[in-house]
């Protein structure tokens, strides 16, 4: 499904939306339904850079596309969208989303965020053993997991090795290949309970088993190092070809004999690499820490020292590699780190311990019963089962023994006051969150926007989306009416050579103008580990990146162009194609957005017809010429 860039425009205007009060000025109706001025302003003061500068639009092209909103909307809500399942099931979803930053305790947040700020400055090298168990496992799978847990800890204590008894008992399918050792990570890169016991254990010992939603775990800390922080690398991937292996590695190690000879790396990446998300930035990969990467690719990018140093080639599951140092960025400080460690530990496993913190804060507010009676004079968790007498109450909302019990079977390492507390806070915490819109006027507005914003997305899916994708006649019919928006312009099969000497380019020219295959002058150019000429091959258009500039396409061997120092390339056309439409199936993706784009102005011009809309011209004029003096 294409999303018209329209709909992401149409969307801000969802934002910072909030009901109208009574007494305030009009600025139109629908259907008798009043649109306020100040709800206007809300939007256009908060949408205005993103929207109305970089789209160029002035007042009035904002204020229909607000009114078209508006106008969608009724229909939207005429049409019952917000009733459906697909409606009322992702509007749930997103609410649990804008939950999430409403969840915090902003003492237990900075300890949070202190704590993984030490943690990032120093890195854990550790092995561990998991036994799986779900967290809803029913009470003997949870008690034989914990008792296989205890005997793998017990063999080790015994003076077995942690990598022979991870092998003999971890469910972590990677112990085969790394005989249960996962490199060295820090804070974020593992669920926050497992982080904790790594860091909590000390170099050289084995944690007591802890758990996680994955089951139970025993850790055992390797070392600990100083964090290298972060590092940007460029990159230069060469695929293994099945069939002829050696073939890749041929190539690989061409490259990097290039590389040698001084060739420029960001050239040869988007030229030769098979990475092709990076290639077309010159090989240039997202900025990334240990424990984000493969272990092969990571040990390799690490030990590269200087900037601009480059690898030699190595190999993954994923192919051949090069990798060339490009920046180093060393563990900031605190400050310049701690609005980023928010955002993790905000949205991260650390979330819960911040939600439960926030019980006992927001529970000072609610009615609490809790029937200790029941609670002390019950042992055995079991004796809970199918008992309905009440065991707390928050607010109106009742909960019996047997609730806890479900609740708490799968806690059989805990204590019944452990796991009735967590219980308790649960709870509470839930019924603030479904209490929020009446506590929170904030929240409230917010979660209106994503009602309003979600209605939209479903008037769209069937009024636009759905209906450009499945009436393949009207798209067709559309492409025929405008078939002459849609061409190729002149292409040609182009081979490119690309050498770091003029006189090994001339010597290439001469045998190209005599008819040599790329392999054999190759072979002739090129002096065992010392590259004097890559090639690269394909279809292109006239005014590719990959040609030079000013390149016009000319059938057989073009002139030498020296394009940066010690850089020469050379062209050889085997066919030219004459600029010419396009089928359907060639520009279907143009198509398709310009026909959405289509139905939308039509379907936007039905919607003035169909509702009444009546503008207050008085108000109106105030308001574009306050906002356009």
């Amino acid at each position: 499904m294409r999303i018209p860039a329209l709909f992401f425009s149409i969307f801000l205007l969802c934002s910072g939306w909030t009901f109208g009060q009574r007494g305030e000025e009009v600025l139109f109706t629908i259907e008798g339904e009043e649109v306020y001025t100040s709800e206007f302003m809300r939007v256009y003061e908060k949408n205005k850079e993103i929207v109305v500068e970089e789209e160029g639009k002035g007042f009035d092209d904002y204020f229909d596309l607000f009114l078209d909103f508006k106008l969608k909307l009724k229909q939207a809500q005429d049409q019952n969208l917000d009733t459906s399942s697909t409606y009322q099931s992702d509007l749930a979803k997103y609410r649990e989303q804008l939950v999430q930053p409403y969840l915090q305790n902003p003492e237990a947040l900075d300890e949070l965020t202190k704590e993984a700020y030490d943690r990032s400055a120093m890195e854990v090298n550790a092995s561990h053993i998991l036994i799986r168990v779900s967290p809803d496992a029913v009470p003997a799978d949870s008690l034989a997991a914990f008792e296989k847990i205890s005997a793998a800890r017990d063999e080790i204590l015994a003076g077995n090795d942690f990598e022979t008894v991870a092998r003999a008992y971890s469910e972590d399918p990677s112990v085969e290949q790394n005989g249960g050792n996962l490199g060295y990570f820090s804070a974020f890169a593992m669920v926050y309970s497992f982080e904790n016991a790594a860091y909590d254990t000390p170099v050289g010992q084995v944690s007591e088993p802890f758990r996680t939603q994955f089951g139970y775990h025993l850790v055992k800390v390797l070392d600990r190092r100083k964090s290298p922080g972060e590092i940007e690398v460029s990159h230069i991937m060469v695929k293994k070809d099945s069939a002829q292996p050696g073939k890749s590695r041929e190539k690989v190690d061409e490259i990097y004999r290039s590389l040698e000879q001084g060739d420029d790396f960001a050239r040869i990446a988007q030229e030769h690499s098979d990475d092709l998300s990076s290639a077309k930035k010159g090989g240039k990969l997202p900025k990334f820490g240990t424990g984000r990467m493969i272990r092969e690719f990571e040990e390799v990018a690490f030990s590269l020292e200087n900037e601009g140093d480059y690898s030699e080639p190595f190999s993954t599951q994923f192919g051949w590699h090069i990798l060339k140092l490009d920046k180093k960025y060393p563990i900031p400080s605190y400050e310049d780190m701690k609005p980023r460690l928010e955002a993790k530990v905000k949205n991260g496993s650390r979330a819960g311990y911040v939600e439960r913190s926030l019980a006992g804060k927001v529970g000072e507010d609610y009615e609490l019963v809790i029937n200790m009676r029941l609670l002390s004079s019950t042992r055995n968790l079991e004796e809970f089962k199918g008992i309905n007498d009440t065991i707390l109450q928050v607010e109106e909302r009742v909960f019996s023994a047997d609730d806890f019990y479900h609740f708490a079977k799968t806690g059989r390492n805990k204590t019944n006051g452990e796991l009735f507390d967590t219980f308790k806070n649960k709870q509470i915490i839930e019924y603030y969150k479904d209490h929020l819109e009446d506590t929170n006027q904030e929240f409230a507005a917010t979660f209106k926007e994503y009602k309003d914003g979600l209605l939209l997305f479903e008037l769209l899916q069937k009024q636009i989306w759905d209906r450009s994708e499945q009436d393949s006649v009207e798209l067709e019919n559309y492409f025929k009416e405008h078939r002459d928006h849609y061409n190729w312009r002149k292409r040609a099969d182009v081979l490119i050579g690309s050498c770091t000497q003029k006189e090994k380019a001339e010597q290439v020219r001469r045998l190209l103008l005599i008819g040599r295959s790329p392999e054999s002058i190759k072979e002739v150019i090129n002096e065992g580990a010392t590259i004097h000429v890559l090639f690269s091959q394909g279809k292109l258009e006239e005014g590719s990146s990959k040609l030079p500039q000013g390149y016009l396409f000319k059938l057989g061997v073009s002139e030498i162009y020296e394009e940066d120092e010690n850089q020469y390339t050379l062209m050889r056309v085997d066919r030219i194609y004459p600029e010419t439409r396009k089928e359907l199936n060639e520009a279907r993706g143009e198509v398709l957005n310009d026909y959405q784009n289509y139905l939308e102005e039509q379907w936007v011009m039905d919607l003035r017809e169909t509702y009444a809309v009546k503008i207050n011209k008085r108000n109106y004029k105030e308001l574009k010429s306050r906002l356009e003096n």
